[in-house]
């Protein structure tokens, strides 16, 4: 990738340095990369490497195996200033997607990251800050181990996460361990 792929046209409105969900969303759309807003500031989110995809197709399945309404990547609007695009989103029940670019969080039951080297911290603290802060009932973090990948699951009480289980990936996936 060359510095100009990673070039992006600031929208002219947004002199101040603050950009909007809007602002986002008028920028042109590439496969290179993904864009996220955090409190107002662009991050530039790479796509997820064929591993953690393999990841959230896996957890994609396993849900609508169990009839739940289920997403790879959808983009949720928290605030003007913060969209986040997570990894695996699963549906309250009763609920659906609308056919908009970015959706509500109150139609969330559940968010799901795949960490990454380069994404623990943004993982583990920011992202759980700002879904726990929208109401999302529940949010769970796939980490890597040497052994697999382990799935911390975490349920919202009295506005942040508690670790109520852990369970290795291939066990979920097989049927045992899971909350959603």
């Amino acid at each position: 990738m060359t510095v100009m792929d990673m070039l992006i046209q600031i929208p002219e409105d947004a002199s101040d340095g603050v950009f909007t969900v809007q602002d986002l969303l008028q920028l042109p759309e590439t496969d290179r990369y993904q864009l996220e807003l955090h409190e107002g500031v662009i991050r530039v989110v790479p796509p997820p490497k064929p591993e953690a995809n393999d990841v959230q197709l896996d957890l994609a399945f396993y849900f609508r195996a169990r009839g739940r309404k289920v997403y790879t990547e959808m983009g949720v609007k928290f605030n003007d200033h913060s969209y986040r695009i997570p990894d695996v989103t699963v549906l309250r029940p009763g609920c659906t997607a609308t056919t908009e670019a970015v959706q509500s969080p109150d139609i969330v039951d559940l968010l799901v990251e795949v960490v990454s080297p380069t994404s623990v911290d943004e993982d583990r603290l920011v992202k759980a800050k700002v879904y726990a802060s929208a109401g999302i009932p529940q949010y769970w973090r796939v980490e890597p181990t040497v052994t697999g990948y382990v799935v911390v699951q975490g349920l919202l009480q009295d506005g942040r996460y508690v670790p109520v289980g852990e369970v290795a990936l291939v066990e979920l996936l097989a049927g045992g361990g899971g909350l959603g």
